[in-house]
């Protein structure tokens, strides 16, 4: 039993000095593992709020429902035991990642929102958070008249200390302007994120990518130019930001170097379809297929692609069919866009397949 309890403790050293990655969340789930084996509740419970947090920024929103599940259930059955702010703060992560999840029924993620609500009340909040998540569930959803909704309930909250950071809640307010096709509101609201007056752990990072779009559709290329050079190079290497990397894939495609989207192809594909969240890989699925309807567009029908395992294999001289890949990057975002809305009950995730003619017509050679 000493054994395990000074194992426990080496592991929280080493994890201690890692970043958030998979090599962290391995080392702190065996720690939880030779806590269960003790018996020892409190620190089971511990060590599972250090797994979540990982879990959340490592792109494992599965280890985070699990961990936090857990952690919910001893927190009810002893509320006096433990305190609530890291369970109220980790909860919103819970109802961002579970729609990630197309097995999840809508009704029993709107019961997640209205127990955290009812949670957040108890503790006093202002229900800012609260408004800001439920405006997030209805983007997923695609419905914008809830939205909007949650967005003018939210607009009267003031901030308390249970909402997200300053850089967080603009990043959102930019998303949502985003949804709404305000293109110039979106960069409104980024523009504190863009000129260095808020950041955190993940922002600016993954506004950069955000904001192409609405560049492109105000005719700004050379400021989405910029921001896709500053962005890119803050998210290149961080495997669990599969969707920045297809908004940054969709740019190079549409308005860039040729050599550098397929770079940028080759490079994160094999990390896009690994990834838990289905979320994650229906976007990038869309900006291959965008990029392989670029180099047809182009006139190139045939070319040596490193792909991972799962896509159309090349022939046996290494060339892939780029109208049969570009296919099978649509099918598979086809596949997941079906889940998704059928969960949902709307077309939201075919919609968005469909707008892809409209990014086509923004290309540039």
């Amino acid at each position: 039993m000493s054994d395990a309890r000074e194992r426990i403790g080496e592991i929280e050293n080493e994890a201690w000095g890692l970043p958030r990655g998979a090599a962290k969340l391995a080392l702190l789930e065996e720690a939880v593992r030779l806590a269960d084996s003790l018996g020892d509740v409190d620190l089971g419970y511990e060590l599972r709020n250090q797994v979540a947090d990982t879990a959340t920024f490592c792109g494992r929103p599965d280890v985070l429902l699990v961990a936090f599940s857990w952690r919910l259930a001893q927190f009810d059955r002893a509320p006096d035991r433990y305190s609530d702010f890291d369970i109220l703060w980790q909860y919103k992560w819970v109802v961002d990642h579970v729609v990630e999840f197309p097995e999840v029924p809508l009704p029993r993620i709107l019961q997640l929102h209205e127990d955290m609500e009812r949670r957040y009340r108890e503790a006093g909040s202002t229900m800012h958070a609260v408004w800001s998540h439920r405006r997030k569930l209805y983007r997923h959803v695609g419905d914008p008249e809830r939205a909007a909704e949650a967005h003018a309930r939210l607009r009267r909250c003031r901030r308390d200390y249970l909402s997200d950071c300053a850089a967080c809640v603009a990043f959102d307010d930019c998303a949502y302007q985003r949804f709404r096709r305000q293109w110039s509101r979106c960069l409104a609201a980024a523009e504190p994120l863009l000129t260095g007056g808020l950041s955190c752990a993940e922002q600016p990072h993954i506004t950069f990518g955000r904001v192409l779009v609405p560049y492109l559709r105000l005719g700004r290329i050379d400021d989405a130019r910029a921001a896709h050079e500053r962005g890119y190079r803050k998210v290149r290497r961080e495997p669990q930001h599969v969707i920045p990397h297809a908004e940054h894939l969709e740019f190079e495609s549409l308005v860039g170097d040729p050599s550098k989207a397929k770079g940028m192809l080759e490079r994160h594909l094999p990390d896009a379809l690994v990834a838990v969240s289905v979320l994650d890989r229906f976007h990038f699925l869309l900006a291959a297929r965008t990029w392989a309807d670029r180099m047809l567009q182009r006139g190139v029908a045939r070319m040596k692609v490193r792909l991972p395992a799962g896509p159309p294999a090349p022939d046996d001289s290494g060339v892939s069919d780029l109208e049969r890949l570009g296919g099978w990057f649509l099918d598979q975002a086809r596949g997941i866009a079906d889940r998704l809305d059928a969960r949902n009950g709307t077309d939201a995730y075919r919609r968005a397949i469909d707008g892809r003619a409209e990014l086509l017509e923004m290309a540039t050679d």
